[in-house]
């Protein structure tokens, strides 16, 4: 019996949990749940994740099978909490695989993501047409990878999840380079050919993406511990190079591009790292986006966004950090209380004992 048919054997075990993890979070969402899901990550019991080999992030780019094995490995984490994870697989190809769709290709290594550093000029961006793509890009070998999975994890639990997205200025910056920064001063027409490009390759490569992952009508996965209703859209979008811009050129080059995104498919949450206080506001205050995502908490008032957050009507989704000498039960009750319900913590807890962790989640710990 091969390590993947196993490690699947062990998740199916957990489907009954999967199952109510799904129904919780989908609640929440919906603004129907009167408990608050945990997505408890925790490290897999002893001789589980051994079931597959180590895989690197570069000798997985271009293999299916191993691809999948890495996923697993992680996948494994997501039920051995025992709370609101629900395990899911994609084809980890970095953030450059949508915008292979324009014709850039990345470096690759073992031991990071893949990375560009040979963008497209101005010249070949201009002469292109809107919904021009690459057919032969990382982005197709993505699309194997997702179908490999499809049919390997037929009637599994484990669902599968789209590539690393980024938004269309995010696109747009991997795409062509840091001379963007001056363009849109130099040249905005130039800058919004290339980011009506962007969203073009976006939509196109969403859609396969979706139609190739089982069950997406449905719900769609993200990060191997959450599920968005996909009558709420579903997507995710990174906004990590929009963080280093004015309010103005915010309000230009990205609101309106990424509310196109997001008005198409019906909704999603935006992520990004670093910590622009107008472009969280911005984020938030689209129509279409249903909730934030930081991937670094620690640089806000978490206290204050969760509660902003909440009082706009969305969800904050990921993890939040404790203060100095927190308690476990003084944390929980502090982002509980400040979310108001409208919280998907992503919490991570290695080898600690999972049974006092959902103890305390549930309020059953004395502070």
């Amino acid at each position: 019996m091969s390590g993947i048919t196993k490690v699947l054997e062990i998740l199916e075990a957990a489907r009954e949990q999967i199952k109510k993890a799904e129904n919780r979070q989908l609640a929440l969402w919906e603004g129907k749940g009167a408990d608050m899901p945990l997505l408890l990550m925790a490290n897999a019991p002893a001789g589980q994740k051994e079931l597959l080999p180590e895989r690197n992030l570069k000798e997985i780019h271009f293999d299916s099978e191993k691809m999948l094995e890495y996923g697993l490995r992680e996948a494994l984490r997501a039920i051995s909490g025992g709370g609101d994870a629900v395990p899911s697989v994609r084809a980890n190809m970095g953030c450059s695989v949508y915008p292979s769709l324009l014709g850039v290709t990345p470096l690759l290594f073992e031991d990071k993501m893949p990375w560009v550093k040979e963008h497209l000029t101005r010249e070949q961006l201009s002469r292109m047409e809107p919904g021009q793509i690459v057919p032969d890009s990382d982005f197709a070998v993505a699309l194997e990878h997702m179908h490999y999975m499809s049919r390997k994890l037929e009637n599994s639990p484990v669902r599968i999840f789209p590539p690393d997205l980024q938004g269309p200025y995010d696109m747009a910056h991997i795409v062509y380079g840091d001379a963007i920064f001056y363009d849109m001063y130099d040249d905005p027409a130039f800058v919004h050919h290339l980011l009506d490009i962007c969203c073009h390759a976006i939509i196109w490569g969403v859609e396969q993406s979706l139609a190739t992952m089982p069950g997406s009508g449905e719900m769609v996965a993200h990060y191997n511990n959450v599920v968005i209703p996909r009558s709420m859209g579903g997507i995710k979008i990174s906004e990590d190079t929009s963080t280093l811009l004015s309010p103005d050129a915010i309000d230009e080059f990205v609101v309106p591009y990424t509310s196109r995104v997001l008005e198409h498919f019906g909704g999603g949450y935006i992520h990004y790292c670093g910590k622009n206080d107008y472009l969280f506001k911005a984020m938030l205050g689209m129509e279409k986006s249903i909730g934030i995502n930081f991937g670094d908490p620690a640089k806000h008032d978490m206290s204050m966004i969760l509660s902003e957050i909440a009082d706009a009507g969305k969800v904050y989704y990921g993890m939040v950090n404790a203060l100095p000498g927190e308690s476990e039960a003084e944390f929980f009750a502090r982002v509980k209380g400040a979310s108001r319900g409208r919280l998907l913590l992503n919490y991570n807890i290695g080898n600690k004992d999972t049974a006092t962790t959902l103890s305390s989640w549930a309020g059953e710990s004395t502070l």
